[in-house]
């Protein structure tokens, strides 16, 4: 064999075992990540429909057209509001999400707590008597059914492939969670809806330990139970969004 067929043998091994090495690598990359992002607590307010036939303008800087009068998204629930229906503005709402961080290994106990509330909650004439029996001084009555908090999520983790060890991003999904409703004893105050859960209990296995997940939020929302005041039927409509109230 002449010296200089010696010499390719080797170059071509050698770049042949790169070429796995490489290979390897992009098959067990890891993604961008923070060091931590919990919790998460976001207010959420009434939600009202999109102007799309402006017949007003707003006013400078933001001189946008606007339509009047505003239409809430929900066909079913409100709240009270002095100068929309009489009744005192007593409603307060908010998500939060605290992230919990298992030790890797069984038991697996990675997880994220889910707590929700929303204060004052009324229905509308075209709720079900069923859910909408406690009366008030002034405006709707107390509701007493289910809402269901939802987003769409989108999740970067290690737990992909054939030997679930491989880093991805999973297609987005909506992630719902449920939560009741009560009634409260005041004349002057709406229902309370409220859920304290978490992501396994809603779904479980949802949330693994040591897979380093980036989960991305679109808006968090908040879906009445429609006139039967049921989250599984399909007559439900928007009810509270993602939001701030500046008085």
């Amino acid at each position: 064999m002449s010296m200089k067929r010696k010499m390719v043998l080797p170059l071509a091994l050698a770049l042949g075992a790169l070429g796995l090495m490489f290979m390897a690598q992009m098959a067990s990359a890891t993604h961008p990540r923070p060091k931590g992002a919990t919790p998460l607590r976001v207010s959420t307010v009434p939600a009202f429909k999109q102007c799309t036939a402006p017949n007003r303008t707003h006013g400078l800087p933001l001189a946008f057209g606007s339509c009047n009068p505003p239409v809430q998204t929900s066909n079913f629930l409100t709240v009270g509001s002095p100068d929309a229906n009489g009744a005192n503005a007593n409603s307060v709402g908010f998500i939060r999400l605290d992230v919990l961080v298992g030790v890797p290994g069984p038991p697996d106990d990675s997880d994220v707590l889910i707590k929700s509330s929303i204060s004052d909650v009324r229905c509308t004439p075209a709720g079900g008597a069923a859910v909408c029996g406690t009366a008030n001084a002034a405006d709707g009555p107390d509701y007493s059914g289910e809402v269901q908090g939802t987003a769409i999520i989108r999740i970067t983790d290690h737990y992909n492939g054939p030997g679930l060890n491989e880093p991805a991003t999973v297609q987005d999904e909506p992630f719902p969670v449920n939560a009741s409703c009560v009634a409260t004893a005041s004349t002057g105050v709406g229902g309370t809806c409220s859920a304290n859960t978490s992501a396994n209990a809603a779904v479980p296995g949802a949330v693994k330990d040591g897979q380093r997940a980036v989960v991305e939020l679109q808006q968090l929302q908040v879906n009445d139970g429609g006139a039967d005041g049921q989250v599984a039927t399909l007559d439900n409509t928007l009810f509270e969004t993602q939001g701030i109230f500046i008085p």
